[in-house]
């Protein structure tokens, strides 16, 4: 998956074969694509959204989706990644992980927006200045 958030909010997403990814909860209609290498020759489609300022974009492999109950043989599945796709990205993890995570688990959470915006719900602003220790 290929993602660009340009400065205006607008998101543009290419997919080659993961799983869609959340918007505030709710699975974006991107179009999907083949996987990146199954052939020489792939076009992929391009999908265009509005990242509403200080709403989390997540992104996440099938490890979630696909966590089993070691009781039950029961999937995770997408109703419950959806439900907990507004959670920060270690939490999400972690839930699949309890659940009964065997494949590996990538999840990634966004926030676009000016700082003010994102900081009040706790948010870190990624805007510092970070200056060499001197002595």
């Amino acid at each position: 998956m290929v993602l660009r958030i340009s400065p205006n909010g607008t998101l543009t997403i290419a997919n080659a074969g993961h799983i869609p990814p959340l918007l505030a909860g709710r699975e974006l209609p991107v179009q999907p694509d083949l996987p990146l290498g199954l052939t020489a020759q792939s076009d992929y489609s391009e999908s265009a959204f509005t990242l509403p300022a200080g709403e989390q974009l997540t992104l996440l492999t099938d490890g979630v989706v696909e966590a089993t109950n070691p009781t039950s043989k029961e999937l995770f599945g997408f109703d419950r990644t959806a439900a907990i796709s507004t959670q920060s990205a270690e939490s999400i993890a972690a839930v699949a992980h309890r659940f009964g995570q065997e494949d590996d688990i990538t999840v990634l959470t966004v926030r676009f927006g000016p700082a003010d915006i994102l900081s009040d719900d706790g948010a870190k602003s990624q805007n510092q200045s970070i200056s060499p220790d001197r002595e």
